[in-house]
């Protein structure tokens, strides 16, 4: 699985050139690894890296539904909000870093939202990780409802921090009876307009499981809740890469 080389054909960027992203490994798990293009056209993230570089203290906050909390894996530590911690951890031992998660299942974007003002806005986090649009689309939201309600929540939460957003896994078993794209793309829309970086969590999965690492529809219930650590580690690994890019004349070969 680490030396596996990932080929995407879903960023339209191979005249760029591709370099692959070795990600440190949280323990006990092997790092997927990732094209850096997966993230080269992405808002950076100026004030959180200057904090991490810095050694301050920081917090993030996770926001999200089932597939952030964990239960999968079988409980929060394994969830990738914990594995991103512990990556980043190690990309910048001198910090202090807290990552709070607040992941329900079963909310849509709305429940989230309505979440906010008490839940996260007085924590004062330095970033928030908005991972939604599963349960909308598996409700049949409104889209023009939900882009509505993206942008009320990004409005909100960008007054206070930096913010990420995180789109639904990806599952071909899921996916065949369940039309996630136009969510998807609304979400997309949503945060270029408000240049808000997107962490493009089904393009990987979607990779991960081409490339054979990941088979998602593995059936045994022990070999299901290994596969959500192995997955979530990788998640988490990628995030902390993710949210942590310096200038692109560092990291893109420009």
């Amino acid at each position: 699985m680490a030396g596996a080389v990932l080929r995407l054909n879903f960023w339209p960027s191979a005249a760029i050139g591709l370099w692959l992203l070795a990600l440190p490994a949280s323990p006990g798990f092997a790092a997927c690894r990732v094209p850096a293009e997966a993230f080269l056209f992405e808002p950076l993230l100026p004030q959180m890296v200057a904090t991490l570089s810095a050694g301050r203290p920081i917090k993030v906050v996770a926001i999200g539904s089932a597939s952030t909390d964990g239960r999968a894996a079988g409980g929060p530590e394994f969830a990738w909000p914990q594995q991103f911690k512990i990556s980043l951890s190690q990309m910048f031992p001198a910090a202090s870093i807290s990552v709070v998660n607040l992941a329900k299942p079963r909310l849509t974007a709305a429940d989230m939202v309505k979440r906010f003002e008490k839940e996260i806005i007085p924590l004062a986090p330095a970033l928030v990780i908005w991972q939604t649009g599963t349960v909308d689309a598996v409700d049949g939201i409104d889209l023009a409802d939900f882009r509505a309600t993206l942008q009320s929540g990004l409005n909100r939460l960008r007054a206070v921090s930096e913010v990420v957003v995180m789109d639904p896994q990806f599952s071909r078993r899921t996916r065949a009876m369940i039309d996630f794209e136009p969510y998807e793309s609304v979400m997309r829309e949503v945060a270029d307009a408000n240049d808000v970086p997107m962490f493009p969590r089904s393009d990987l999965m979607r990779a991960w499981s081409e490339a054979g690492e990941f088979n998602y529809s593995v059936a045994d219930k022990d070999e299901r809740r290994e596969m959500a650590r192995r997955l979530y580690a990788c998640i988490g690994n990628a995030l902390a890469a993710f949210v942590t890019r310096r200038a692109p004349a560092q990291g893109s070969g420009r």
